[in-house]
Parts: C-alpha cells; sequence; structure tokens
C-alpha cells in the first residue's frame, strides 16, 4: 500500500472512531438533561410548587387543561400531607421518550407512593407528557384534531409497515399484501394511503365470529395517537394471527413511532419503546 492509502485509511479508521466517540457523550448528556428535569419536578413535587410542574409538560397540554385544573388534581394526591422522604430514578430513555420513577413517603406512612412520568426530549428540551397517579383519563389531550391525527396515523403505520419497521419488531413478520386494522373507534382512525397497500377494517367481534379476513401473519391496531406541538406519538399494536406450539396466541407486539413536523405534514423521527 503506498504511504497515500495508509494515511487515507487511517484518516477514515481515525473518522470512524470519532463519530463512535460522540454518541456516549450525546447519550450521557441526554441522561444528565433528563435527571435535572425529574430532580426538578421531584423536588416540586415534595414543596407543593404545582405551578412549576404545570410548566413543564408540552404545551398542547396546558392549552386544553388551564392550571386551576390541575393544581386541584395535586391537592387531590396530596391531601395537604407533607412529604418526609423522596427520591427519582430514570428508568428507561427510548428515542426521544424518557419514563421515570418518583416515589415519596408522606408523614405519618410507612409506605411509598410511586408516581411514574413520561417524558418528550423537544428541540426545547425535555417536555412532560404524563404523571400517573395525579392526572386521570380526563386530562388526555391532543387528541382533537381529527384530521392531523390520521395524518399522524398514516406516517406512522407506513413506518411499521417498511422494512426496518418490521425488522424492530425481531418477529420475521414480512410485509402484507392487505394491510388488517382493527377497528376500535379510536382517535386518528381514517382512511388511510399506505403505500398502494389494500386497507381492510375490521373488529375484534367480527374476527372472533370467523368472519372472513384477508390472510396475513400480523393485524394492526392504533393503541394510541398524540399531537404534542411540534411533534407527534403514534403507537401501534402488533398482533400476530399465529399460535405457539401450546396452541396459545404468540406475544403481541407494539411500536411507539414519533414524527416530526415537516411544514403542514409530519415525518418519520425516531422510535420509542417497541414490545
Amino acid at each position: 500500500m503506498t504511504n497515500t492509502g495508509t494515511r487515507v485509511t487511517l484518516l477514515a479508521a481515525m473518522l470512524a472512531g470519532a463519530a463512535f466517540a460522540i454518541s456516549p457523550a450525546a447519550r450521557l448528556k441526554t441522561n444528565y438533561q433528563l435527571a435535572r428535569q425529574t430532580q426538578r419536578l421531584t423536588e416540586a413535587l415534595v414543596a407543593n410548587r404545582s405551578r412549576d410542574i404545570y410548566d413543564m409538560f408540552t404545551p398542547p397540554f396546558a392549552a386544553e387543561h388551564p392550571f386551576a385544573r390541575f393544581d386541584s388534581a395535586m391537592s387531590r394526591w396530596s391531601r395537604g400531607r407533607r412529604i418526609v422522604r423522596a427520591s427519582h430514578k430514570v428508568v428507561e430513555i427510548s428515542g426521544p421518550a424518557g419514563h421515570v420513577s418518583s416515589w415519596f413517603v408522606f408523614e405519618g406512612d410507612r409506605d411509598y407512593n410511586y408516581i411514574y412520568q413520561n417524558w418528550l426530549n423537544t428541540p426545547r428540551g425535555w417536555r412532560l407528557v404524563w404523571l400517573s397517579r395525579i392526572l386521570d383519563t380526563t386530562f388526555v389531550y391532543g387528541q382533537t384534531d381529527s384530521q392531523e391525527l390520521a395524518k399522524a396515523a398514516e406516517v406512522g403505520l407506513r413506518y411499521v409497515l417498511s422494512k426496518p419497521g418490521l425488522a424492530r419488531l425481531r418477529s420475521r413478520f414480512v410485509r402484507p399484501d392487505t394491510v388488517v386494522i382493527i377497528r376500535r373507534d379510536r382517535p386518528g382512525e381514517g382512511d388511510f394511503s399506505l403505500d398502494g397497500l389494500p386497507v381492510f377494517w375490521t373488529t375484534m367481534e367480527e374476527i372472533q365470529q370467523g368472519q372472513h379476513v384477508p390472510r396475513s401473519q400480523f393485524f394492526l391496531s392504533l393503541a394510541l395517537v398524540r399531537l404534542m406541538g411540534e411533534m407527534a406519538l403514534v403507537t401501534v399494536d402488533v398482533v400476530p394471527t399465529a399460535h405457539d406450539a401450546n396452541g396459545e396466541p404468540r406475544r403481541r407486539r407494539g411500536m411507539e413511532v414519533y414524527l416530526e413536523r415537516a411544514g403542514s405534514d409530519w415525518r418519520f423521527h425516531d422510535v420509542g419503546k417497541t414490545w
């Protein structure tokens, strides 16, 4: 090999090494930033600073739910009790999604009270998406614009049906000739155009009654579609049609697909959890 060839080879190796070196640092920074946010949230819960927590949510949450309503939910959770011990832990970061657990001991109690949090890493930093135990189903948000929800759902479904999307499910699924979607009357369901693939809608009741359904390795179902400003979440359940050696249905699969705004459209951003 010539000296020039050697230098080129070494330079390529150095650049490749540098690229791999950036990734762990970026992950550490992301973990640190989320840990800081969850520390702030835990401290605010201890001090009963509901306004601070409210301001951590993604903007669509505040647009649909006034502060007074969230403050009342906080009061119902705490019931005026003083927190004497608290901690938190970042459980998992999957793509742009962060999953965190905080736990508290109220004065006079022995048992821990847990609050689970969902966070989203947006262009403006980590924003709070959901707080279990404090929020209930009446605090649903980002699901009122049916046209935009359907547009986002279509992009999410296209990714799940793509070669990279099916590979993430690790079930040897192949792209079907006809996409079978289970209708559950949930936000985001619509008339989808999935790259020319025919779409067949059905229900679980029709399947159980033995009505005709096109042959496929799996059925799809929209578990959740939520618009969060410049980002959106499409959660898709994947229901295998095959059974295992014991005759039991194979384990369900699924995926969180995160999208980002692209003008008036949506485009794939990243994958969150898969199961």
